[in-house]
């Protein structure tokens, strides 16, 4: 999907005809319930991909009769200046938004974001949940070490053991960069000892420089490259599920970027967005989104696919929301590295 690219997935309340007779998880008090019934619908800006998104819209419909959930697709990049484009018109059309937490954290300093406390704080792992109170990671993004086993072996290469196997001879021109992987860059940084070394070897090994996450997987599995260091798991295993080329391995420290969730000040439904909120970080919603997506849950009691994320055995870094400066510093200091295009 294009990131310029905005859809809209409308559920109508026909869909929940089947499953009238199933009650809603009592998630919210009843009077918080019923009010949402009265306001009728609820507005989602999310950054999940369309094909899990659509599974997510269509299970909520169905287990919360008498609510519509209305979901805007919209990218990470293009959530903030929406919203603050909104806030300034004085309209705000979204109830719930969701995005990477640097966009999500900066709609909050921004006064864009109402506070918002999970029903279950005590299920979330560390640093999952805002300590300023404004968002709640609804998934976690784990960045694994990805090659195309078929292009590996026709080009004599043995598949990588660790990221530091990138930066040797007979990798370059090999690798496969995503510009965008702010996250990764902060978390390599942050662990590795000797990380601004090892950014400044795989530079100079002459990577290929491509954007976007599922981009990148995609021409490593056509053969475009080797490996990249900059594919998510959930994707990579959903892929190889599939049968397709590819196969990875999980560094250690794995690097977790999370993806946050808020209630948008001034909500023209918020009764039906705090019942939204509650379902999408409740076990059972949760559960639903690590089964139609292999997503990572932020939760402890929810069962990840542990080859994607185990939080009990998989060491990993979450990445800590930055403020404005520390993040620009960080977007101009990767770019610089790779010469990508500011």
């Amino acid at each position: 999907m294009g990131r310029n690219h905005l859809r809209w997935l409308m559920m109508s309340a026909a869909l929940a005809c089947p499953l009238l007779a199933t009650p809603a998880p009592a998630a919210v008090p009843p009077q918080i319930d019923a009010a949402a019934k009265n306001e009728g619908a609820v507005i989602w800006y999310t950054s999940l991909d369309t094909k899990n998104l659509v599974q997510v819209v269509r299970k909520f419909n169905e287990t919360h009769p008498g609510i519509v959930l209305q979901a805007l697709q919209i990218s990470s990049d293009k959530l903030a200046p929406r919203l603050m484009t909104e806030a300034m018109a004085g309209k705000a059309n979204a109830d719930v938004a969701n995005g990477d937490l640097i966009s999500v954290s900066q709609l909050g300093d921004a006064g864009i974001l109402d506070h918002y406390r999970p029903s279950e704080p005590a299920r979330f792992i560390k640093g999952s949940i805002d300590p300023k109170g404004f968002w709640v990671a609804i998934y976690n993004d784990s960045t694994v070490l990805a090659w195309n086993p078929q292009k590996v072996k026709a080009d004599g290469l043995k598949p990588p053991s660790s990221l530091a196997d990138l930066t040797r001879p007979e990798w370059k021109g090999k690798v496969g960069i995503d510009t965008t992987a702010f996250n990764w860059y902060a978390g390599v940084i942050a662990t590795m000892p000797d990380g601004a070394e090892f950014f400044r070897k795989l530079a100079a090994n002459d990577p290929v420089l491509t954007t976007g996450h599922t981009h990148a997987v995609t021409q490593l599995e056509a053969g475009e490259f080797d490996a990249t260091p900059t594919a998510y798991g959930y994707t990579v295993e959903s892929e190889r599920e599939l049968g397709r080329p590819v196969d990875y391995l999980k560094p250690r420290p794995m690097i977790i970027g999370s993806a946050a969730i808020a209630l948008v000040r001034n909500a023209p439904h918020p009764n039906a967005a705090r019942v939204l909120l509650d379902w999408l970080l409740s076990r059972e919603g949760q559960q639903f989104i690590v089964d139609v997506s292999k997503q990572a849950s932020a939760r402890s009691d929810v069962v990840n696919d542990p080859k994607v994320f185990d939080a009990s055995h998989d060491p990993f870094y979450i990445n800590p929301p930055p403020d404005k400066t520390r993040y620009n510093a960080t977007v101009s200091g990767y770019k610089a590295v790779f010469g990508a295009p500011p």
